[in-house]
């Protein structure tokens, strides 16, 4: 299905730098994303008011930063490192 959407400049770099790093259009990157997001959310059920569960990926703790750290910003990172 072809939609036009309008992102917010920081979620569409967050989607253009998962598109670069996994190889794959941007639309490709924002479905995967809407298909985790569903996915577990659908796993989870309903949050309890009671106790606040940290996420986590990959058994580690997901941050919610002010700017998202995309693969763009950590090269950038890193290639100001190797300038210094």
């Amino acid at each position: 299905m072809r939609l036009t959407v309008n992102l917010e400049p920081s979620l569409y770099a967050v989607a253009k730098s998962i598109a670069r790093d996994e190889d794959c259009t941007i639309s490709a990157a924002v479905n995967g994303l809407l298909r985790r997001a569903v996915s577990r959310s659908g796993e989870q059920g309903p949050r309890r008011a009671t106790r606040q569960r940290l996420p986590t990926r990959n058994g580690l703790v997901v941050s919610r930063g002010r700017v998202p750290v995309t693969g763009d910003l950590v090269r950038a990172i890193e290639a100001g490192n190797d300038r210094g």
